[in-house]
């Protein structure tokens, strides 16, 4: 390959689309088939598609709930044995 030709493919090639902390473009080429060049993401493949990368934590499973309800029922029974002592 002729490195006048590397050289001017180099020029015509895309730019990257992202933006520098002074607000001016990337002059960076972007990665063959993304948008981005190699330090702004071009080279990631990005996140995992669907629901295959959520935070699993239990807060808001069923039997959370049903725990959670149980504790304020027995709380509110409290609270009315407190009432009924005094």
């Amino acid at each position: 390959m002729h490195p006048a030709s590397l050289a001017e493919r180099l020029a015509q090639a895309p730019r990257c689309l992202a933006r520098t902390r002074s607000g001016k473009a990337c002059q960076s080429p972007a990665v063959k088939g993304k948008q981005r060049c190699r330090m702004h993401g071009g080279k990631g493949s990005g996140a995992p598609k669907g629901n295959r990368n959520a935070r699993k934590h239990g807060a808001r499973s069923a039997e959370t709930r049903r725990a959670l309800a149980l504790v304020r029922q027995m709380a509110k029974l409290l609270k009315q044995v407190e009432e009924w002592a005094d």
